[in-house]
């Protein structure tokens, strides 16, 4: 029994936790006087750590349709090598090509990724985060289905493209009520989700189409092919999807799958590579391609750790990213600190949305000259004030029941 709490202890860091969540922190409510030069455009302010969205003006003419994708697991350690992973053969070619050839932002001076960080890192935290600047509150867990708001008092990427006139779907192929996800999304301007309750309603499927979480990978791109059809028709659009093959604890082989390595897990990645690159081939042959960003974006390292016991004690494990059409552009994409709050402010730049600081909640615009909260303070620190108790946050972003 001791051995097992001294385990539970180091690999969740429990005493840890209660301890910060002892103390406060001021980080969230902190004001700072802005100060603006004339006639030249202002960068922001990289002393700011947490900016209210709510008080920045975001602007754009002609911006881009969005197609995001949350992709399960994926982690930049199953590439080879030669391109930032730790593998002598890379099973993510076709991922790794479209990295290259698009805006990969990095850890590394190779191919690389956001940093694991406190809230971020299991899906609905990784969801959470991407979309609204902050960490999920590590003692919600999946347990957001429990209140009756999803933090309502955050102003998210769905409700600034709500305000802008974007017509806003979510498809997955698990259940939306899990972890409050379609709190997430219909509380904060989504208009439609896709999930396997009601898409069963639509259509029916074979016994090779499904999983235990609900709907094989590719059978939810051979949907979402459709919505997407239909969304272009009506305007400007988000489209939001997540994938589920490579959910832990061993991921979901499909009829498509290779068996090409020895490692089950790598199977499930390469079909998946091959799987994401035919849809954005798709995507390219479709008239709404050239004012579309889309953003790929791993949502956490895998759980699953059987696949990941050979991992070098001092590599540092990050998520996959690539941003495709992206409106803007910046030769600061190598040797980057940066987490998944990052890519709130840096998905809407990539879509040709102007952010006056570019800086939204605790992101930070990566298109922009700005270090990120942790480059300026380090992840340490950070990470020691995001677990901290906020009244702040309770007051105004969560509002529980």
């Amino acid at each position: 029994m001791i051995l097992s709490l001294l385990y539970t202890n180091n690999r969740y860091e429990v005493v840890a936790y209660f301890n910060y969540q002892s103390q406060k922190t001021t980080i969230y409510n902190k004001k700072k006087k802005v100060h603006k030069k004339k006639n030249t455009e202002y960068i922001g302010d990289s002393t700011i750590i947490y900016q209210n969205p709510e008080d920045v003006k975001i602007s754009g003419d002609n911006t881009n349709n969005l197609i995001y994708i949350y992709l399960e697991s994926f982690e930049n350690t199953f590439l080879d090598t030669e391109n930032g992973g730790i593998k002598n053969v890379n099973c993510l070619p076709e991922l790794t090509e479209l990295a290259k050839q698009n805006t990969n932002f990095s850890n590394t001076d190779q191919l690389g990724g956001a940093l694991p960080f406190t809230g971020t890192t299991w899906t609905i935290a990784s969801m959470t985060s991407q979309f609204t600047g902050l960490p999920l509150k590590v003692e919600v867990a999946n347990d957001m289905d429990q209140q009756n708001r999803f933090m309502p008092g955050a102003k998210t990427i769905g409700d600034i493209l709500n305000e802008n006139g974007y017509i806003q779907e979510l498809m997955i192929g698990s259940q939306k009520e899990f972890a409050g996800t379609d709190k997430l999304f219909l509380q904060h301007g989504f208009d439609k989700i896709c999930d396997i309750n009601s898409l069963k309603q639509e259509y029916s499927f074979k016994s090779d189409e499904l999983n235990q979480w609900g709907l094989d990978d590719y059978k939810l791109f051979e949907l979402a092919k459709n919505e997407i059809t239909q969304l272009a028709q009506t305007g400007k659009f988000n489209f939001t999807m997540a994938t589920i093959d490579c959910h832990m604890p061993k991921g979901f082989l499909c009829k498509y799958c290779p068996n090409t390595y020895e490692n089950r897990y790598e199977n499930i990645y390469a079909c998946q590579s091959k799987l994401i690159n035919s849809f954005i081939d798709w995507c390219k042959s479709q008239s709404w391609y050239e004012n579309t960003t889309i953003v790929l974006v791993g949502d956490h390292p895998t759980m699953a750790q059987q696949y990941v016991n050979d991992v070098p004690s001092d590599y540092q494990r990050t998520t996959y990213n690539c941003f495709i059409n992206s409106k803007v552009t910046t030769d600061q994409i190598k040797n980057r600190q940066f987490t998944h709050m990052d890519m709130y402010p840096t998905t809407l730049a990539a879509m040709g949305f102007n952010i006056e600081g570019n800086k939204l909640a605790l992101g930070t615009n990566l298109f922009s000259e700005l270090p990120t909260i942790i480059e300026k303070y380090g992840q340490d620190y950070i990470n020691e004030e995001v677990q901290k108790s906020s009244e702040y946050l309770d007051k105004n972003i969560y509002q529980f029941n």
